[in-house]
């Protein structure tokens, strides 16, 4: 069940401001919270570039201790739309299924040569084809061999708790996050980098209610690996 933290906290601010609710009840609804795995204090961390723009798609992981069942038994869901990946980062644990419909018009021809799970589909409207299990953690680079333009990520985490930044460049993040790893696909031009930061140690924004971090990122990035060349004439069958 997946529902936002914002919601859900001001859902809580309100339990707890409203006199109609016994005291029974507030705990009743606190315990719910709990049992659905959200905290009942978050702090919203934004993340801006070197220009000053607030920075999408970043992803923050928290470790966190190893269990025994950690895999995901939910089906992720990489979708193609209008000649894109939706969503253009999507993050997943180790042992994982993805699905990855298309939904356009038009075929498609997915790859990736990233060492974390190397494979090629072939994408035809309509055709349902079985989902692909990422077993291993790490950055997969996502490309079409046909659409050039086409380019995006999955993040396999393990022993990891992930969010994922707006367009504002936010995350809510629990109150007692402190070490997390950030990774964005311009952070360095090898499109796996990751690094460590010591949130707890960042100040508090001027403007108030988030702590900011900072980060240079590189220019726009492409797949790591280059895809197979394709001619004018295999492109043209399949658009």
């Amino acid at each position: 069940m997946n529902l936002d933290n914002t919601v859900l906290l001001a859902a809580w601010q309100n339990v707890l401001s409203n006199k109609l609710f016994s005291t029974a009840k507030k705990l009743l609804f606190c315990g719910l919270l709990l049992t659905l795995g959200y905290p009942l204090q978050a702090k919203t961390l934004k993340l801006i570039d070197q220009n000053n723009q607030p920075i999408m798609d970043a992803v923050i992981a928290i470790p966190q201790i190893a269990s025994a069942d950690k895999a995901n038994k939910e089906i992720a869901v990489m979708d193609q739309i209008n000649k894109q990946f939706l969503p253009r980062v999507l993050t997943i644990t180790a042992g994982q299924l993805v699905a990855f419909p298309n939904s356009d018009d038009i075929r498609h021809h997915v790859y990736s040569f990233s060492a974390t799970k190397p494979f090629e589909i072939k994408l035809f409207k309509g055709v349902v084809n079985a989902p692909l299990m990422f077993d291993k953690p790490g950055i997969v680079v996502l490309g079409c061999n046909i659409h050039d333009q086409m380019v995006g990520y999955i993040y396999v985490a393990q022993d990891e708790k992930t969010f994922i930044s707006d367009a504002q460049g936010e995350v809510q993040l629990p109150d007692s996050a402190s070490l997390v790893n950030v990774w964005h696909a311009n952070l360095s031009t090898q499109n796996t980098k990751r690094e460590s930061v010591d949130i707890s140690s960042l100040p508090a924004s001027a403007e108030g209610g988030f702590i900011q971090l900072n980060l240079n990122l590189v220019g726009q990035t492409a797949v790591t690996d280059e895809a197979p060349k394709t001619t004018s004439k295999f492109k043209s069958k399949f658009n």
